[in-house]
């Protein structure tokens, strides 16, 4: 796979360094993390979109070689193909727009954009962009879809817009940066427009100076939606503080809490438990190095027997006068997985009417949820 070189100061992390500036510094105490497989499931898929957008640039011959190396991965699959092919079709429509009112517009895939005209060696790397007059696209493909991600001030997006735009403002008459991600196994393609002026006014006023800070290491700890990937997480004093607050109560009755405090304890929930997991992850992970966690052992974790061989057991037990039908289980697939199988487009036609979506489970979520709420009847009856 191919391997990119990270700034300190990236664009993927903007998110993070530019809400809490000390994180960037405090990363590089910590050893690097080891890939996780969604990441590079995501890093194939990435580079299937490169090499199919690039086509163009080599013969078939190498192309082809190129292919076929990648769909020799362990991660790869056929589906994976089929949903980076949304991506590349949305890429090269967009072209094919651009060039009817530039012709000589240009098409950058998997360019190396430099924005350290803000950010003290700010660089990273642009999935595709567009240089046309008029509006300059920036293109970003998601594979994931864990979380769905918003292209409006998406700030790894519009770092991408400044260092695209100071590198071809002077050959061409820009006055548009237009921002998409493209999440095509969600089905989700966010659009956002930015002016060039509001761009480089959010720039100098607030990428400048919270970037300053960061470079130097400087600034406060704040925890936030910010922390879910940061490696400091399971040492960072911010966020044991953030948590801690839970024992800081002054009860009124130190046996019962009252419904607010209640709600104050299950707000904390999904950080608590975040914060908690990944403390427990870097534990294990020290214990594993051969470290000491004072007052805990590493221990083998509960064993499933498993065969060693199917057909030699089932040859055993018809050998022994069991039957096929006694020992051997046939069950329908999935969903997902009957969905694979035939492809997403053919899903609903062929069975969509043997589909069935029944009510969810009731849950409390914050109300600015986008969800509508429910009724106490319909809770209760779905709750039963």
């Amino acid at each position: 796979m191919m391997e990119k070189e990270h700034a300190l100061l990236s664009a993927s992390g903007a998110f993070r360094w530019m809400n809490c500036t000390p994180s960037a510094r405090l990363e590089e105490k910590f050893d690097e993390q080891k890939q996780s497989i969604h990441a590079a499931e995501g890093t194939l898929a990435h580079e299937f979109g490169a090499i199919n957008l690039k086509s163009g640039q080599s013969s078939k011959k190498v192309f082809d070689t190129e292919i076929k190396k990648l769909r020799e991965n362990t991660l790869y699959t056929d589906e994976m193909e089929g949903e980076v092919d949304k991506y590349v079709s949305y890429v090269m429509q967009t072209f094919t727009d651009a060039q009817k009112r530039t012709p000589d517009a240009v098409l950058l895939v998997e360019e190396r954009l430099d924005f350290s005209h803000l950010v003290e060696e700010g660089f990273g790397t642009g999935d595709a962009c567009i240089i046309a007059d008029g509006v300059l696209d920036i293109i970003d493909l998601k594979y994931g879809i864990g979380i769905k991600v918003d292209a409006t001030e998406n700030p790894q997006l519009k770092l991408y817009g400044t260092g695209a735009l100071r590198a071809y403002e002077l050959i061409y008459d820009i006055h548009t940066i237009r921002m998409t991600i493209v999440q095509p196994r969600l089905d989700h393609i966010s659009v956002w427009d930015i002016s060039v002026e509001d761009l480089n006014k959010w720039g100098e006023k607030e990428v400048k100076p919270k970037a300053k800070e960061a470079y130097l290491g400087e600034g406060l700890q704040k925890t936030g939606d910010w922390c879910k990937w940061c490696k400091v997480k399971p040492m960072c004093a911010a966020q044991r503080a953030e948590n801690m607050k839970l024992a800081q109560y002054d009860f009124q009755d130190p046996h019962l809490l009252t419904d607010k405090q209640l709600i104050d304890v299950f707000k904390q929930q999904p950080k608590l438990t975040e914060w908690v997991n990944a403390v427990h992850q870097h534990l294990l992970d020290k214990a594993l190095k051969g470290k000491k966690v004072e007052g805990y052992k590493l221990v083998e974790g509960r064993r499933t027997r498993k065969w060693l061989e199917d057909e030699k057991v089932a040859k055993v037990l018809i050998a022994n006068n069991f039957s096929p039908e006694e020992f051997m289980i046939s069950k329908l697939a999935g969903i997902p997985a009957i969905e694979k199988l035939i492809g997403k487009k053919n899903f609903i036609p062929i069975l969509g009417d043997l589909v069935t979506l029944p009510p969810g489970k009731p849950t409390l979520v914050p109300e600015a949820d986008k969800r509508p709420g429910m009724g106490i009847e319909q809770a209760k009856i779905d709750f039963n």
